[in-house]
């Protein structure tokens, strides 16, 4: 006799209660997001297997992606686009469009306040901050912060978000409660990647025309000394419109446990590792072509350095001061996130890559 079917179905929901919740929605794994400018597409690689496992498609982003970072609990990722003038909110669970926003500008590189409430976005053509309200999607401030404005990052207490600009030759403080400009720390050139101190005293600062970097007092705002990159025996090409935008040096950042300091050699094709705090020189890695920007594993074992010339990102073993692996992602790779991300179940299926 067959079963009455009040029977099966208590009998199924009684099952479906003893399959591990694994089974059901897919744990939280480490990826790192990789945009790729051109194709206006999002790589997704897993660590620690350096593997594409997804991409969040043009379709999803486009518009010539500049910069991707994620909140903090790995829910959502925000990325500014250059041919749209806006940022967008992807939904990272399910890679979905959340909201955009209109910036009036050329968007750069974003940082979020310390509560999350609110995205910092640098626009490169009207030396402004726009700084959007993440729970309205309104534009609630634009304080100027300098010609050419570019690069950002919240000081360690929070309290302030530091903007560089490549046409002003600056560092402009900005306060996180009154969304002004507090005073400028002005630079001999353009002011590109750099990266803020855990105690927040000092910045570590590429400039345009630099083989290196330079350590800044961010108290005095005075240059405290010039870090030279190595040169490997050869001339340092020259940097250009059309190579380079006019940089030779795009891309420093310290891992998470402090130890390290890594700076791309741009025009020359290898990173340098730093001991941190002593800077001393550790060892240098060859890469791929015009290594642009660093992040980090959340455990510090590897730098993810993105080669955007030829499509690449190189994992860096920090420890053996050795390339790990080569992964093929999408078109003009540049910036880059790390985020512990729960992604919809059955997403994790290695696309492409070596």
């Amino acid at each position: 006799m067959p079963r009455p079917l009040s029977c099966s179905i208590v009998g199924g929901f009684a099952a479906a209660l003893l399959v591990p919740a694994t089974s059901m929605a897919q744990a939280a794994k480490e990826y790192l997001y990789v945009g790729n400018s051109q194709s206006g597409d999002i790589s997704v690689v897993a660590i620690p297997s350096h593997k594409v496992v997804g991409t969040i498609p043009a379709a999803v982003v486009g518009e010539h992606p500049d910069d991707i970072i994620a909140n903090r609990d790995g829910t959502v990722l925000f990325i500014s686009r250059l041919d749209a003038g806006d940022v967008v909110a992807v939904d990272a669970e399910t890679e979905r469009l959340l909201w955009k926003v209109d910036v009036g500008g050329v968007p750069n590189h974003l940082t979020l306040s310390p509560d999350e409430r609110y995205l910092y976005v640098p626009l490169f053509d009207r030396g402004l901050l726009v700084v959007v309200d993440t729970k309205s999607q309104a534009v609630v401030a634009k304080p100027e912060v300098g010609v050419g404005a570019h690069g950002t990052q919240l000081a360690p207490d929070g309290r302030s978000v530091y903007v560089g600009s490549i046409g002003a030759n600056q560092l402009a403080v900005v306060d996180v409660a009154t969304q002004s400009v507090t005073r400028t720390i002005h630079l001999a050139e353009g002011v590109r990647p750099f990266q803020i101190s855990p105690d927040g005293s000092r910045a570590y600062v590429q400039l345009s025309k630099l083989h290196g970097f330079v350590e800044v007092d961010l108290q005095s705002g005075g240059v405290l000394r010039t870090i030279p990159m190595p040169t490997l025996g050869k001339p340092v090409p020259e940097a250009t419109a059309k190579g380079s935008l006019f940089v030779v040096d795009h891309g420093i950042a310290l891992s998470p446990d402090h130890r390290y300091l890594v700076a791309n050699a741009s025009l020359s094709g290898f990173v340098a590792i730093f001991g941190y705090p002593s800077l001393e020189l550790l060892g240098t890695v060859p890469v791929g072509q015009q290594p642009n920007w660093v992040v980090f594993s959340r455990d510090s074992r590897f730098a993810y350095v993105s080669n955007r010339a030829d499509n690449t990102v190189s994992a860096i073993d920090l420890a053996a001061r050795t390339e790990a692996a080569r992964i093929e992602v999408g078109d003009f790779p540049q910036r880059m996130t790390v985020a512990v991300v729960k992604r919809r179940p059955g997403s994790d299926r290695a696309t492409h890559g070596r």
